[in-house]
């Protein structure tokens, strides 16, 4: 993408990116050759494997595969930071017009699907797909960048809001009887999409795996990510569903009808995908490595500190780290409906700054890794988002927390013996141990954490439900969906109230409003020099705690020995699969 020198890291991360350095992704000598099968080992089934939902750094890995966009990243051998650059996609040219509100895509000549079509891709599968996006059965998981971006777009979703759920044949004739008014298809290789303002960020947002064509011949025949719809996957990119078991196996192959001159950004070097949903645990996933039965690694966020240092030690060529800007944080149930003592407690900032003082951080680190694994963080916005200074509004002696600091803010809340909390935290080994750390040192400031927790396939039903009990979530985490100017999804996005409905529809069930961050918002999407607006609107929102900041996370990946290239994927926050080889 179009970046700037976005990235002002604070000491301690270069420190600890220099620490790490040696450990970084290397460009493996050999020259990268075409062929053979990548086995990817994975937790669990795939969260999302529709455009439309998917949105975790796993599913977009996966997507990457089999999706193609208007404009795209190339991937990068070194560090995620450096995939930055956006090159032409399935779109070989555009023009931009009306100062900055008006962009014409014009569609390249030699671009196919494969799997239940193969025939050529048109400007109408991108209307069709961004028409999708407000289907009420299910809406695409971003849907806080299209409101502000896409004119008309909020109208349109406002009156599909309207048609019944679980009627395919009345989703399917709102899509065809409406239109959404600034998006237009003159023709099949000529898109134009229009917005009400200037976005600086208007191609880094269509770069995302939801703005990818779907032929409605075909995808209107199922549910939303439904398992028929991942049996029958349209596939714009170099590779095709040739089987999904659900809960088993996915194999995606290259497409014959894949065209690698019209991609620069995919070499699609293996000839076969295969994931394999059945490993039941992370030290399962680090013995398929091992021996050789895996490659890569699905829903294997952290790998154990065990497998870390041995690989460090033993396999420096097969492990790989990188800065990535993800974040873990925790969240507070902040819906209207959430009236439990533990919510209403948390609506006062005192609590909520008491709590922040409780975390000690410096320990959250040691249980992820250590330096190698993250950074304490204190503030919304990460290293490498535009807009980053190192700012904390409430520091504390080695990032270790103030327990003292923290029970002078609960008495001064009305909470002089301290407060109970509901605390839900995904089932995996990562999320098990920062719970467990937090409980604990939440403990000797008086704040005890009732956990409660939910398994990772559950998560996102079980948040998005207003039903569900909790007061606070540990399961809290976000990677950038691009490197650099990706601030619109946090404080223009999550916690901008203008673009994102609260607690349900919003991610992480964020439900957070504060006007002065809106405005300050409006003025940086527009704006030529967007940064010091988000420093500002960053410090303003962090001292607020929408939710507490825990870490920063660096990305690490172990491999087998059979990786002969190595990629990372800005979108994908992690190994970009369309750009790895394998030992034949």
């Amino acid at each position: 993408m179009k970046r700037r020198s976005y990235r002002l890291a604070s000491g301690l991360l270069l420190a600890n990116l220099a620490i790490a350095a040696v450990l970084g992704s290397k460009a493996l000598a050999s020259e990268p050759q075409f062929g053979g099968t990548l086995h990817i080992a994975s937790l669990q089934d795939l969260d999302a494997f529709d455009p439309l939902t998917g949105y975790s750094t796993d599913s977009w890995e996966i997507l990457r595969a089999v999706t193609r966009q208007l404009v795209t990243y190339p991937g990068s051998p070194k560090d995620i930071k450096d995939d930055t650059k956006l090159v032409p996609d399935l779109a070989k040219s555009w023009d931009v017009t009306d100062g900055g509100k008006t962009y014409t895509f014009h569609l390249k000549d030699d671009i196919f699907y494969s799997g239940p079509t193969d025939r050529q891709i048109v400007v109408g599968d991108f209307v069709y797909d961004i028409k999708r996006f407000c289907d009420p059965n299910k809406q695409v998981a971003a849907i806080n960048y299209f409101n502000l971006a896409i004119s008309g777009f909020k109208a349109y979703c406002q009156e599909f809001a309207k048609v019944p759920t679980g009627d395919l044949a009345a989703s399917k004739a709102f899509i065809d009887g409406h239109e959404i008014s600034g998006v237009s298809a003159p023709d099949d290789k000529t898109l134009i999409i229009r917005s009400d303002s200037k976005n600086y960020d208007f191609l880094n947002i269509l770069s995302m795996n939801f703005v990818s064509p779907l032929p409605p011949e075909v995808a209107s025949k199922y549910f939303p990510d439904s398992a028929e719809f991942r049996r029958n996957f349209p596939s714009s990119g170099p590779y095709y569903v040739a089987s999904y078991q659900d809960g088993q196996k996915l194999v995606l192959k290259k497409a014959t009808n894949f065209k690698p001159e019209s991609d620069q950004a995919r070499k699609a070097y293996v000839d076969e995908i295969v994931v394999d949903f059945t490993a039941n645990s992370e030290d399962s996933i680090v013995q398929k490595i091992e021996a050789g039965e895996a490659d890569l690694s699905l829903y294997l966020d952290v790998p154990p500190r065990s497998a870390i240092k041995r690989f460090q030690t033993q396999k420096e060529a097969q492990l790989h780290s990188s800065n990535s800007g993800a974040a873990n944080f925790i969240t507070f149930n902040a819906r209207p409906q959430a009236q439990s003592n533990g919510a209403t407690a948390l609506r006062k900032p005192e609590v909520r700054q008491a709590l922040t003082y409780a975390v000690n951080r410096a320990h959250l680190v040691q249980v992820q890794g250590g330096p190698i694994a993250a950074v304490p963080l204190s503030q919304i916005i990460t290293s490498t988002i535009l807009g980053y200074e190192t700012f904390d509004p409430y520091p504390t002696e080695g990032n270790k927390g103030d327990k003292t600091k923290a029970k002078e803010l609960l008495a001064k809340a009305g909470y002089p013996n301290g407060v109970k909390l509901d605390a839900i935290y995904r089932t995996t080994a990562q999320f098990e141990a920062i719970a467990v750390a937090v409980k604990e040192d939440a403990a000797t400031a008086g704040i005890e954490l009732n956990l409660i927790p939910v398994p990772p396939t559950q998560w996102y039903s079980f948040i998005q439900d207003a039903k569900s009990r909790w007061d606070i979530s540990l399961g809290g985490q976000f990677a950038p969906d691009w490197q650099g100017p990706s601030t619109r999804m946090l404080l223009g996005g999550w916690l901008n109230s203008d673009a994102s409905p609260c607690g349900t529809g919003n991610v992480n069930s964020i439900c957070y409003s504060n006007l002065e961050l809106n405005k300050l918002a409006a003025e940086a999407f527009p704006s030529d020099d967007p940064a010091p607006i988000w420093a500002k609107a960053d410090k303003i929102v962090s001292t607020d705690l929408p939710w507490i900041p825990l870490f920063e996370k660096r990305k690490i990946a172990i491999t087998s020995d059979r990786i002969t290239h190595w990629a990372w994927s800005s979108l994908a926050v992690q190994a970009d699969i369309t750009n790895i080889a394998v030992k034949n």
